[in-house]
């Protein structure tokens, strides 16, 4: 529990840190390094939280809990790494506090020790499932800053926080990237549900079966329409949230159904 609340204040300080030098109108980042060790530490402190995870070899334990933390996780990685060549600082504004949320939850309302512990070849797939959802997250919260930085660039309105951001074709640049591998690793998540599990249609299931190919659908309709007809603004940003949105529902929607509501 000290680890989790530590590594929680961590996200929030770097999160603060971030929001401070994006507000003001001073042209260098003085807490730079501050940043970058207090995000280590809150990643590396996050990921000792995880010990909970395996059962005594007999598998891998993902509840609503767990899987939600793990999830802020692997996308706080992601951008961590990515923040070092590319200029994607600002996502941290989003991003980190997410991530502390998600920890606090994890903390607050843990998960039973009675839930299903599922197979390794399950939590593989759970795994890939799990890397797209955190790259498609960052697309999304992507969306959420280009869409703003849209808004006041439409309006005329540049103050520090929005010209402080990589330009707009840039901004559209990254959201694609992440939108692109995101929706390629989701596709091979989908496959390995098919071989790995049973029956992917069962009743237990079908709804996030359901909601995850509705998702594939609306993304791979995003990913060929700007490599085809060249889609950006407003329509790759809706597109990526309504897509987005049908993959929380599917996966944490589903959790929180099956595993808090009736349990």
């Amino acid at each position: 529990m000290f680890l989790s609340f530590s590594a929680a204040l961590a996200y929030l300080l770097s999160a603060l840190l971030l929001m401070r030098f994006f507000t003001k109108y001073d042209e260098k980042h003085r807490h730079q390094k501050s940043v970058f060790l207090i995000l280590s530490f809150a990643i590396i402190a996050h990921a000792l939280t995880f010990a909970n995870f395996w059962s005594a070899g007999n598998g891998v334990f993902f509840g609503l809990a767990n899987s939600a933390s793990f999830v802020a996780w692997v996308v706080a990685v992601l951008l961590f790494l990515s923040s070092i060549s590319k200029p994607v600082h600002a996502l941290g504004i989003l991003v980190y506090p997410l991530t502390a949320a998600a920890l606090i939850f994890d903390i607050l309302s843990p998960d039973s020790t009675t839930a299903k512990i599922l197979s390794l070849s399950i939590a593989s797939h759970i795994l890939l499932s799990i890397t797209a959802y955190a790259l498609l997250a960052l697309a999304a919260c992507q969306s959420v800053l280009l869409k703003i930085q849209q808004h006041y660039l439409h309006a005329k309105d540049i103050n520090s926080f929005i010209g402080k951001l990589p330009p707009l074709q840039t901004m559209e640049a990254l959201l694609f990237q992440n939108l692109r591998i995101g929706f390629y690793l989701l596709t091979l998540s989908l496959i390995s549900g098919f071989i790995f599990i049973d029956d992917i249609f069962a009743q237990h299931l079908i709804h996030k079966t359901v909601l995850s190919l509705s998702a594939w659908v609306i993304f791979a309709t995003l990913v060929i329409g700007r490599k085809v007809f060249g889609w950006r603004g407003k329509q790759a940003i809706t597109t990526t949230q309504i897509g987005f949105g049908f993959l929380l529902v599917a996966y944490f929607g589903s959790k929180f159904v099956l595993e808090r509501l009736l349990s």
